[in-house]
């Protein structure tokens, strides 16, 4: 196989660093900033640290029980508390408004009862003095005769 004339450069990426090897085997280390050009402590301690160790690092595992079960357990809890309360609170107002359904015929009655029994009394007031009225008119009527029949001499 023949060599290519032109060194043929490959890249690989590890952090924040880039790693250049050439065909002869040597390596050149290319530093990069991030974009907003500030540099971090962290990228700093990683770039001190060798490539293999990085790679070889075991990542802590992924506890998904206190990330996604836990906070949905909790917010479960809390719509079931949540629906419970609303439930007593819906149960306790039907209970209030068919006491108040209940009672108010009741009621309605009594008022209405009492207002018949007021309007009675006055149609039983308006009778009594139409009788006095009725019985001092027909007084009147009699004293009007007896004085006609006096004056005309045909008295009884």
């Amino acid at each position: 196989m023949s060599t290519p004339s032109n060194p043929s450069t490959t890249t690989s990426t590890a952090t924040s660093n880039q790693v250049k090897t050439n065909d002869e085997g040597n390596t050149s280390t290319v530093s990069s900033t991030p974009r907003d050009g500030t540099s971090k402590p962290s990228q700093q301690q990683h770039r001190d640290r060798p490539l293999t160790e990085i790679i070889g690092q075991t990542f802590p595992s992924f506890d998904h029980h206190s990330i996604v079960v836990k906070p949905f357990e909790e917010e479960a809890a809390r719509d079931a508390a949540f629906s419970q309360e609303l439930s007593a609170m819906l149960l306790d107002v039907m209970l209030e408004t068919h006491a108040w359904a209940s009672a108010r015929p009741k009621h309605e009655s009594q008022v209405a009862v009492q207002k018949f029994e007021k309007k009675i009394s006055q149609v039983m007031e308006v009778e009594k003095e139409q009788e006095q009225t009725r019985e001092r008119l027909n007084e009147f009527v009699g004293r009007m005769k007896t004085a006609l029949a006096a004056l005309t001499g045909l008295g009884p």
